[in-house]
């Protein structure tokens, strides 16, 4: 992490070192020094060329070795071939904070790879600090410091971007609405985010915290740094290589390890960080959080003067968990007394036929005041047009009165809906005294106000109180050793996959209970297993090759007589001869058949993440697994509450509750099994994968039926 002094050398440097300057000026050259000069940068700016002379008024030093002073901060754009030899300089005269501009390392080719390998090993157990290569810098609008070499629109806001790509700082006026800190990692060989968010969390001037992420390291202290920052405020996220060709392109540009999005998903909501789906969305956000103070509750009016225009509003609450306002009687009866006798006031309100009837401006403020005024409203959302130029339309150009109304109301977001040919123009007029947000849609709107509400209500709260992730599981000396002992045979035997019923000690010793099973190599096993165990039985192929035994003939089931049991295992070894799934069938596994039409299959597992460590996966199990795909993801360990809302998100979870005339199932037993295996991954990070499917849950208990392991 860095410390304040080490980010203040990189965002407010006393003086600045820009090397490999060239002593071209024309706008093609894209010198650095220039854009800096124009900036009015107050600190002392030095410049290096190897040619030496100078340049824009500036002595080019040959090196950095020959300044004057050990300057704050160096910021590197010569070719490629020539930067390590300036890192080692740098660090040579001590200089603490490090841009390298230039591109082609881990975003470029293998040599680039080892480049920037061997510039880490450089600044290793240096106090040198290093941000790039591949970047565009640091901005910083609060004290007119930039390291950008372009010209670019400058637009202050209180809010901040770390991303991994220049666009998003040069184009922060679209993207952000505005900067004021921006960072650009760029590859991140050194500086990573985490690095930064403590500080950008206790920067006062900063009210809003970007994230552009293609990829971190260390996804553990990521979340943990994300949870204490988004108690203060809150963090947007855009999340690029997210799809498969995506995720591709994230090699190429950044060199950035992408991982799985389904567990950076996980990840962002066990961290309380908002996730944006696209750039106009993170452009909304930022507005509406920097512009509404809060919002004390999810009852929205709706003033419009089209009908159609509230529906579609209506349509967008319900996909943010916003709601439409249950006007007061008072509001109803203030309102009655200037709608048409024939209409009915409801929300949403279309004030259109009262405005024909008194006058649209006067309806239109009298109506908001109202409905602001209610007790029963948290936020109140307006349709307006903009059919003509705002200094044309002296009919419904009506700007001045909602600023009005917000400037009365600020408790209270008043949002606006402008559509129509000059939109943009209406939007400029609406928000510019900074109390209102004007969208494009409705859409776009609820999108915005849902993440305010939630974020306030929802996100943190659930940070606040943060609930302990006590185990379940009480180990005694006979457990730890019987536990220990399971991995050390594993691992002596060199098993890297271990298969039902070897994982059912393990799987008890985490209180998930397991299915009596035997495994039988030859027939006579078969039946002597089957007769111990009682008709009818369950048959499943033992093999070490075989993940899913439906999909190859490798279950089967109600085998209730010795006669179907030796048929069943003829059958079973006869895969050995399938050609197509060139498979080892070491015998089968015996198990009593468990029917229980009062019961659900799902599927319990971890993965093992290489930037975020075990995920746990629960969904619905057995042999639609993978046709449904109805599954959720947490990073482990996880607690009750975060248990519970992992099996909420699916699909299926009506199921446990009991559908149509069935009883409830044993939801405790699964939160408790969920919160257990979390425990097992945690304590063994040498588990890479496992799965428990199906776990079959009923109405009393829960029963794992097969379950398979894979060791690093």
């Amino acid at each position: 992490m860095l410390s304040l002094n080490e980010i203040a050398f990189f965002l407010n440097p006393r003086s600045v070192a820009l090397v490999g300057v060239t002593t071209r000026t024309e706008p093609e050259a894209y010198n650095p020094l220039d854009p800096l000069l124009k900036t009015g940068f107050s600190g002392r700016i030095y410049a290096v060329n190897p040619k030496g002379g100078e340049v824009l008024g500036q002595t080019l030093y040959h090196s950095i070795l020959e300044l004057p002073e050990v300057v704050d901060l160096a910021v590197i754009s010569t070719p490629r071939e020539a930067v390590l030899k300036v890192v080692k300089e740098c660090v040579a005269k001590e200089i603490k904070a490090i841009i390298v501009i230039t591109q082609g390392f881990a975003d470029g080719d293998k040599e680039g790879q080892m480049m920037q390998a061997e510039m880490n090993k450089i600044i290793q157990g240096t106090r040198t600090r290093l941000i790039g290569p591949n970047t565009i810098g640091v901005i910083n609008a609060f004290t007119d410091f930039h390291t950008v070499f372009v010209d670019f629109h400058r637009q202050i806001n209180h809010n901040c971007m770390i991303s991994q790509s220049g666009i998003f700082l040069v184009g922060s006026a679209d993207f952000t609405a505005g900067i004021g800190l921006g960072i650009d990692l760029g590859n991140a060989a050194d500086v990573e985010v985490s690095d930064l968010l403590e500080y950008l969390g206790n920067n006062a001037q900063i009210k809003v915290i970007n994230l552009h992420i293609e990829g971190i390291k260390n996804g553990r202290r990521f979340m943990e740094l994300a949870r204490k920052v988004g108690r203060k405020k809150p963090i947007f996220c855009l999340k690029t290589g997210r799809s498969e060709v995506g995720a591709k392109a994230v090699m190429s540009h950044s060199g950035s390890l992408a991982g799985e999005d389904h567990v950076f998903e996980a990840a962002f909501k066990q961290s309380g960080i908002i996730r944006v789906q696209d750039v106009e969305e993170m452009r909304s956000f930022n507005k509406t959080f920097l512009t509404y103070q809060s919002i004390s509750g999810p009852r929205i009016a709706v003033l419009t003067i089209s009908g159609g225009a509230g529906i579609a509003t209506a349509d967008a609450m319900s996909k943010y968990n916003l709601k439409l306002a249950q006007f007061s009687p008072s509001t109803v009866s203030r309102l009655k007394k200037v709608f048409p006798d024939w209409m009915e006031v409801i929300n949403p309100a279309d004030i259109w036929p009262a405005g024909m009837m008194h006058g649209y401006r006067h309806i239109y403020s009298l109506s908001l005041e109202i409905v602001l005024s209610d007790h029963q409203v948290d936020a109140v959302f307006c349709v307006t047009p903009a059919y003509l130029h705002p200094a044309q339309d002296k009919l419904l150009n009506i700007s001045d009165l909602l600023n009005q109304a917000a400037a009365k109301h600020p408790e209270k977001p008043v949002a606006v809906w402008v559509y129509g040919p000059y939109r943009q123009e209406f939007a400029s007029i609406l928000e510019k005294p900074g109390r209102i947000v004007a969208y494009h849609s409705p859409e776009r709107a609820m999108a915005a106000l849902g993440a305010l509400y939630h974020y306030h209500h929802r996100i943190k709260p659930a940070l606040e109180t943060t609930e302990e992730k006590e185990p379940l599981i009480a180990f005694n000396d006979q457990k730890i050793t019987r536990v220990k002992n399971f991995f050390y045979t594993n691992r002596k035997q060199n098993n890297a996959m271990i298969n039902f019923p070897e994982l059912g000690e393990l799987l008890q010793a985490y209180g998930i209970p397991t299915v009596s099973t035997k495994e039988a190599y030859n027939l006579a096993e078969a039946l002597a297993a089957a007769e111990e165990i009682g008709y009818p039985v369950v048959m499943k192929v033992l093999s070490s090759e075989v993940t899913h035994k439906s999909d190859v003939g490798g279950v089967y089931l109600n085998l209730n007589s010795p006669a179907l049991v030796e048929k069943a295992f003829k059958k079973m070894k006869t895969l050995e001869l399938n050609q197509e799934l060139k498979i080892q069938v070491l015998g089968v596994l015996i198990q009593p058949y468990v029917t229980n039409t009062d019961s659900i299959e799902v599927i319990l597992g971890s993965k093992k993440d290489p930037v975020f460590g075990p995920v746990l996966v629960y969904g619905l199990g057995g042999i639609y697994t993978e046709l449904f795909k109805d599954i959720a993801f947490r990073i482990a360990p996880i607690n009750r509450t975060q248990a519970l809302a992992m099996i909420q998100e699916t699909r299926s979870y009506q199921l446990l509750l009991g559908f149509r005339g069935k009883p409830p199932l044993d939801l405790e037993a699964l939160v408790n099994s969920l919160l257990n295996l979390g425990q097992m991954v945690v304590n063994h990070p040498e588990i890479q994968e496992l799965d428990l499917n199906p776990l079959l849950v009923m109405p009393k208990g829960v029963l794992a039926l097969d379950a398979r392991l894979r060791l690093d």
